[in-house]
């Protein structure tokens, strides 16, 4: 099949038509390039005939992270993604990721096809979250979870971070006293 460009050459077409066929095929293609980016946007997934229930969900899951991450990043809260291992999850902090600082974290867990808010200290060191206690979300869209989420961080903001007593430093001998 010949594209309409070259179809166009073969053609018995006035001069005076070219630029204006010209015009409508890049306005065509322009569309055409709009639509495409707005199919690759980070809010969506891929499903096609072969996607399982489990997939979908999946997607279901990191769609609904991702807006549970832009509304709470309004409120002024520090998030990541943690979408390259199971379960899929949202680290949030109120702080710049300090060390023993207290973390919400949202995660999907598939079993129970639910979403699950936890608290913890964060380790900067090994960068990883040491849970102390979970809940079950109440909700299940993005909006509801986010409330539980806003207000289960507000409530963080208040406790004192985890200190641990640091090592003290061995004392330099500066030379005789005088």
């Amino acid at each position: 099949m010949k594209s309409f460009l070259e179809w166009k050459k073969h053609r018995e077409i006035p001069l005076e038509y070219h630029e204006q066929i010209d015009a409508v095929v890049e306005n065509c293609l322009s569309l055409f390039r709009l639509n495409e980016g707005v199919e690759t946007s980070r809010y969506s997934i891929e499903v096609n005939y072969r996607t399982t229930s489990e997939e979908a969900l999946e997607g279901f899951a990191k769609i609904c992270l991702g807006y549970i991450s832009a509304a709470i990043k309004k409120h002024g809260f520090h998030t990541k993604h943690v979408f390259t291992e199971k379960p899929l999850r949202l680290l949030v902090a109120a702080r710049n990721w300090d060390n023993g600082e207290w973390v919400g974290v949202v995660s999907w867990y598939a079993k129970e096809n639910c979403f699950v808010i936890s608290k913890g200290f964060y380790n900067k060191d090994r960068k990883t979250v040491r849970i102390k206690n979970s809940k079950r979300c109440d909700g299940h869209s993005a909006a509801e979870i986010n409330k539980e989420l806003f207000n289960t961080m507000q409530h963080v903001k208040t406790l004192p971070d985890e200190h641990r007593d640091k090592l003290k430093p061995a004392l330099m001998k500066r030379g005789p006293k005088r």
